[in-house]
């Protein structure tokens, strides 16, 4: 616990004159691929915020993403160093706020029913048809099981990204569900705020830096507004410190886009087999040798390597089970989803 007794909070910011410059709404791959998770929450978070009665959808509906996500798309290619920041080396994502998009439901049962059992032996499908219709439609896993003292737990993983608050509340109206929660990941950084007032679309990306484990004592915010015609204003920055103002650690250096802008495109890659238990192939209509880097779903740089030659088996074996996004050097459009089973 930080010691709030002897707390010294400061507050620094620009904002001086606006700067404007004229951008394009529509979205790229890259940005609709890395970002699909911080699109939907933002979009989540919007639906409560209105409270719109679409947030009983578990399929979250695409006309709240398409705003959120063309006036991303405006930021990314309005041609500010700010953008840049943002996406390419500071690689800004929405991982502290609530009302997340996760991949894990910890569902809490009660085993006097012989469903429950069944997920308790850790096999998804139970014979219980309106279970097995949503973990089957929600692609929906029993991953682990756990006998705790006080409560028998399911962990459900899925690898899409659904509103699983919706999700939730349709499993727990099923005799043998107690209450479910989000399986929250805990000591992330990393802000998105969004909000749409008339016309204009506002988007403040923190970075934040510093004992993030409790809280993060740091950060330095990035404000833009998108206008109707997707031009994007730049309204300035904001620094924030629990004990005083610190400069920017090192940029993250992500380059998912700026590393891109100057490179000849090559024919779409192909990856078998996928999904994989731990070996894959990169198949590559190009001259070899060729780079390639692995994003775990956040959109985080976890692992880089290079193909020598044709049929090379690429070991991913020591990578935990889930979605992960390969992307080839050289391919401004082409990035690939590979599952690990």
């Amino acid at each position: 616990m930080k010691q709030f007794l002897f707390l010294l909070i400061v507050l620094s910011s620009s904002i001086g004159l606006k700067a404007q410059n004229p951008s394009d709404c529509n979205v790229p791959y890259e940005l609709s691929t890395i970002y699909e998770r911080d699109i939907k929450s933002l979009a989540l978070k919007r639906m409560e915020q209105l409270n719109s009665s679409d947030r009983a959808f578990i399929r979250i509906p695409k006309a709240w993403q398409d705003t959120i996500a063309e006036g991303m798309a405006a930021i990314l290619q309005a041609n500010f160093a700010e953008s840049d920041s943002v996406f390419n080396f500071y690689c800004v994502h929405d991982n502290t706020s609530p009302l997340q998009i996760y991949n894990g439901l910890l569902i809490q049962v009660d085993l006097s029913y012989p469903w429950t059992q069944v997920w308790q032996n850790l096999n998804t499908i139970t014979g219980n048809a309106y279970i097995d219709t949503l973990t089957s439609r929600y692609h929906l896993e029993v991953s682990e099981f756990f006998d705790w003292s006080f409560a028998d737990y399911a962990l459900l993983h899925t690898d899409s990204l659904w509103n699983i608050y919706a999700l939730i509340d349709s499993l727990v109206i099923e005799p043998g569900i107690i209450s479910g929660e989000p399986n929250a990941l805990i000591g992330t950084a990393g802000k998105i705020v969004y909000d749409k007032i008339g016309e204009n679309r506002y988007y403040d990306f923190y970075f934040q830096f510093n004992d993030c484990f409790d809280g993060c004592d740091n950060y330095h915010k990035w404000k833009f507004n998108v206008n109707e015609d997707c031009s994007v204003e730049y309204l300035g920055f904001e620094d924030f410190g629990f004990f005083g103002i610190e400069p920017l650690p090192p940029a993250v250096n992500c380059n998912i886009y700026t590393s891109l802008s100057n490179r000849p495109e090559q024919s779409s890659p192909n990856i078998y087999p996928n999904p994989t238990e731990g070996y894959f192939w990169l198949e590559l209509d190009s001259k070899y040798p060729v780079g390639f880097e692995i994003f775990n779903i956040l959109g985080n740089s976890i692992a880089t390597g290079r193909v020598e030659e044709e049929n090379q088996i690429i070991n991913i074996s020591h990578l935990p089970t889930g979605l992960y996004l390969i992307k080839p050097e050289n391919s401004k459009t082409h990035i690939i989803k590979l599952l690990k089973k």
